[in-house]
């Protein structure tokens, strides 16, 4: 898991700091409070997994650079590797950005405390890790195609690979989480 930091904010105090003077005023409201604080935590949420789903958006946007360096290259071997990468990533940050959150409405079918949406919240920031390694794996500083030696560029494949794959997991295990949370 990712220790929060000054390099690794924790969002959810951001959030709590841009309250403006109604969301104060509601937190002094004892009714109100607990639906602010839940409001406050989903907002959290929400903008983690976007900036999730942006980094996959930016490993994606350099894999198309490499696709374009390998077609330009006529290396087609390793054209179908990148694609399904692509492909894969694509998936994934759709999947994060849209994804099922925690719901804390006034009158909400499926009732979620704050322990259960700071759980899922440490979820999704427990993966944050996993997509920064992919965008850095991504990089053009580290994915270097060598059009001379086109089958180098296979164990920089592979580690990306492992790195989508790690990504999946760690989003397995927010979605379980989602799922265990919707069932009780």
């Amino acid at each position: 898991m990712i220790k929060l930091s000054q390099d690794n904010p924790d969002i959810r105090k951001q959030v709590e700091a841009s309250r403006g003077p109604q969301k104060n005023l509601e937190m002094l409201i004892p009714g109100l409070r607990g639906y602010r604080t839940l409001e406050d935590l989903r907002v959290a949420d929400n903008l983690l997994r976007n900036q999730v789903a942006d980094k996959l958006d930016k490993a994606k946007s350099n894999l198309e650079d490499l696709r374009k360096q390998l077609v330009a290259a006529s290396d087609y071997g390793n054209l179908a590797t990148v694609g399904s990468m692509i492909s894969q990533v694509q998936q994934l940050g759709g999947e994060v950005r849209h994804s099922q959150q925690g719901y804390s409405g006034w009158v909400a079918t499926i009732s979620i405390d704050a322990a259960k949406l700071n759980k899922l919240y440490e979820y999704d920031y427990d993966f944050v890790s996993s997509a920064i390694h992919i965008v850095d794996a991504t990089s053009p500083s580290s994915l270097v195609y060598d059009a001379a030696a086109p089958a180098s560029v296979q164990v920089l494949l592979k580690n990306i690979r492992s790195s989508i794959s790690d990504f999946k997991q760690k989003w397995g295990i927010r979605i379980e989480a989602i799922e265990n949370i919707l069932v009780k």
